[in-house]
């Protein structure tokens, strides 16, 4: 940890992110010793407040928030936050703030820019135009998604982040990067020659990722009919969760090894676009997304996609991976499913042959659950089915850490490895752009489905089409649904 002076400033203060994500993390990184002693939390909003009236605001989020509050811990860390009022709109705002920052005396400048991505442009240049970034250390800025709208909104929002900040100072933050388990893929494929050695075409028949959200849009409407599940949830997170599992081994474990090897994979992708045959790409819609607040009552916007893609390269030859992710489902996870091929020796005809599976489980449990077939007993040879189960979360001394505790800690510390780098945004909004292009008419294909379902049956029949099934957790044991 760089042991000097950081003045962390966020612009979005008072919104629903920095409250309920970024102040816990904040506090949780106080509470475990890993904040910096003489660090600076300033929070810029529009709203007329004061700094008491801030701090007193955090601490009620706290108290319901984290199951560790702790009274004392809290005024020590309260001590750290400071609210400043200004419109980032207003350029007069940002000269009147330069004086205030300077007045910190601090050489170091964190800028978080939790706001719509329509303002990095402007406020970046706010800052640089009224020298903000002008101090004796360094300046990093951060991102929060999305990354623009569409591939000409993220080249136009980049060409100009990247003249004022530089590449190498720039952190794109997809939250799904910093979970425990998502930082573990490449670990797990590495570090242990029985999967390392099979990760390929003749081991393995399919990859399933799934990423489910129990909640509708919420809120949060008036976003979510612009974006819709393809841009909020496919072009980033799920992507990004593709390019880990399916990258070929960097020559070194180093960040730019590591995002280039993403990158390759990102523009190796396939996607079966064709909507009328249900055979490679679903949208659905939740009954009653247009009875939501902020929603066109028209709207054709998918809260549900499903995806068959494949990578064209060597490795992953013929083996299709399978993408889901929606809204108001029936439960809240995230996992990934590696199925792997039952060729082998002959079994006998009473004997059903069971595919081997390794699950990487994201969220709500974190582990790694393993599949393989053993010799029932008092049977001379007929198969089943046993589960070697590791399960981080369930074990109550350890508590893993959120994701923006781990992605806020690298931001201080410097270290770029969980964040997109622009070259691995670019090429999801290629691959993304391609399929809007190729089917800007969703409505005749937009199936939809009960909150707390499953999704649209249309996602179970395109697997059903390929001899293949959705695995689910809970159903391991039966084998399948």
């Amino acid at each position: 940890m760089e042991n000097q002076k950081v003045i962390f400033t966020i612009f979005g203060g008072t919104g629903n992110l920095t409250y309920y994500k970024l102040m816990p993390a904040f506090y949780q990184l106080f509470l475990g010793g890993r904040l910096l002693n003489d660090m600076t939390i300033i929070v810029l909003g529009r709203k007329d407040k004061d700094t008491s009236m801030y701090r007193e605001e955090v601490k009620d989020v706290l108290m319901k928030k984290v199951s560790n509050f702790n009274e004392s811990v809290f005024v020590a860390f309260s001590a750290m936050l400071q609210y400043y009022q200004m419109n980032f709109e207003k350029a007069e705002d940002y000269t009147e703030f330069n004086t205030y920052m300077q007045s910190q005396n601090c050489p170091n400048r964190i800028f978080y820019l939790a706001t719509a991505p329509t303002f990095f442009p402007l406020i970046s240049e706010q800052l640089r135009d009224k020298k903000l970034l002008d101090v004796k250390g360094y300046v990093r800025a951060v991102f929060e998604k999305p990354f623009g709208y569409d591939l000409e909104s993220a080249e136009k929002i980049n060409d100009i982040i990247s003249d004022i900040f530089g590449e190498d100072y720039i952190y794109r933050i997809d939250h799904y990067l910093g979970k425990e388990m998502i930082q573990n893929i490449n670990t797990v494929r590495f570090s242990n020659q029985i999967f390392s050695a099979v990760w390929n075409k003749d081991s393995i028949d399919n990859v399933q990722i799934t990423v489910k959200e129990k909640d509708g849009v919420k809120d949060r409407g008036g976003y979510y009919d612009q974006a819709g599940a393809l841009r909020d949830m496919v072009q980033n997170h799920l992507i990004q969760i593709l390019a880990l599992v399916a990258m070929e081994p960097p020559k070194r474990l180093d960040n730019q090894s590591i995002k280039e090897e993403k990158v390759k994979v990102i523009q190796n992708l396939n996607v079966q676009m064709d909507l009328e045959s249900h055979n490679g790409l679903i949208f659905g819609q939740y009954e009653g997304y247009r009875e939501e607040v902020k929603v066109d009552p028209n709207s054709n916007t998918e809260t549900f996609v499903a995806m068959k893609c494949f990578v064209n390269r060597p490795r992953w030859e013929g083996v299709p991976f399978y993408l889901r992710t929606g809204k108001a489902l029936d439960g809240g996870e995230a996992k990934i499913v590696i199925e792997f091929r039952v060729d082998g020796f002959d079994t006998p005809s009473n004997t059903e042959r069971i595919p081997n599976l390794l699950v990487i489980k994201i969220q709500p449990d974190e582990g790694v659950y393993l599949r393989i077939n053993t010799k029932e007993p008092r049977s001379e040879s007929n198969l089943m089915s046993v589960n070697l189960s590791y399960c981080q979360s369930c074990d109550i001394f350890y508590k893993s850490p959120d994701a923006y505790e781990r992605l806020l800690l690298d931001i201080i510390n410097g270290d770029t490895a969980m964040f997109t780098g622009w070259e691995e945004v670019k090429s999801a909004w290629e691959l993304i752009s391609e399929v809007i292009d190729k089917c800007p008419t969703k409505s005749p294909y937009l199936d939809t489905y009960p909150k707390g379902s499953d999704g649209p049956m249309s996602a179970h029949n395109m697997l059903k089409m390929d001899g293949r099934h959705w695995w689910r957790l809970d159903d391991l044991n039966n084998d399948f649904d």
